[in-house]
């Protein structure tokens, strides 16, 4: 990707559009909209001021000013229909949760926003000498902007060095040892970066746990051949196996919900456990940077 390129991803579509050279040209700098705060904020009863409560930042809209242009009308009209195929997301806007990229890349930076494309408003005026101009909204899933490349990690568990009765003695009884494995990572970026577990069988009752962040842990058992995905992302937030089906009710009281396993950026140690005795279950734990601008 160049710089000063803006791509729209979905499934079956992609447009690029940006420098003087494409056949889609940015006329202005796009608008990066301004973000809306939801607040708790109340008046102070029978005194002046206010009370501050929590703030909830909305996801902005995104707005670009396009000129299409062609050596001919009825190349102009092939390239704004593409265009206008793209941005209306098809593949996405049927499906709750459902979410398009669009990409950018400024002075060497690449950056992905994730959201749905919404208004397209087209002028025709000056079509028959090959030109358009067009005026798009994107609508972002929150205010941030992410790496475009995923960073993982992948934690295997060790097989457990002993079996016998596991003290404390207490029922239910068990003759297997809990395996464990840690391993360093490092967050980068500027903001709090949302993390994706997919956890691999076969493993009983599985614990990820981020030290000195949360621990998280599922009561279940996955086959050999099964695995679960937490994905803490805003615009999935599910607990779901392979295959479909969620797995949420299996989430225990003290783990934290999926909202709050943000990692802001720095150096962890990252751990898995769980009660495997072949060693052969491992967790793949993934997550983007990210950043409040481009």
């Amino acid at each position: 990707m160049r710089d000063g390129e803006w791509t729209l991803s979905l499934p079956g579509a992609e447009v690029t559009w940006g420098p003087a050279d494409l056949p889609i040209v940015n006329m202005a700098a796009p608008d990066l909209g301004d973000v809306g705060i939801t607040d708790d904020d109340t008046d102070r009863p029978r005194e002046d001021g206010r009370a501050f409560g929590q703030d909830f930042r909305g996801g902005r809209t995104i707005t670009v000013e396009l000129g299409v242009f062609g050596d001919s009308e009825a190349e102009a009209r092939a390239t704004l229909a593409g265009l206008a195929t793209a941005w209306r997301g098809d593949a996405v806007r049927h499906t709750p949760g459902a979410v398009a990229e669009l990409r950018m890349r400024h002075a060497g930076r690449e950056r992905v926003v994730y959201g749905r494309p919404r208004r397209f408003a087209s002028d025709e005026t000056e079509i028959h000498e090959g030109v358009a101009e067009v005026v798009a909204d994107f609508a972002a899933v929150d205010d941030v902007f992410y790496a475009p490349d995923e960073d993982s990690r992948t934690v295997t568990l060790a097989p457990p060095t002993g079996g016998g009765l596991v003290a404390p003695l207490a029922a239910p009884l068990t003759t297997t040892a809990t395996s464990d494995r840690s391993a360093g990572i490092t967050v980068g970026g500027e903001l709090g970066a949302w993390p994706v577990l997919t956890i691999y069988g076969p493993v009983t009752n599985p614990v990820v746990e981020v030290v000195g962040q949360w621990r998280f842990e599922l009561r279940t058992t996955l086959a050999y051949d099964r695995s679960v995905t937490v994905d803490t992302r805003p615009w999935a937030r599910v607990i779901l196996l392979d295959g479909g089906g969620s797995l949420a009710g299996a989430v225990t009281r003290s783990s934290p919900r999926l909202a709050a396993m943000a990692l802001p950026p720095g150096p962890y140690e990252l751990a898995f456990r769980g009660i495997d005795e072949t060693g052969t279950s491992y967790l793949r734990f993934a997550w983007r940077e990210a950043y409040p601008t481009p």
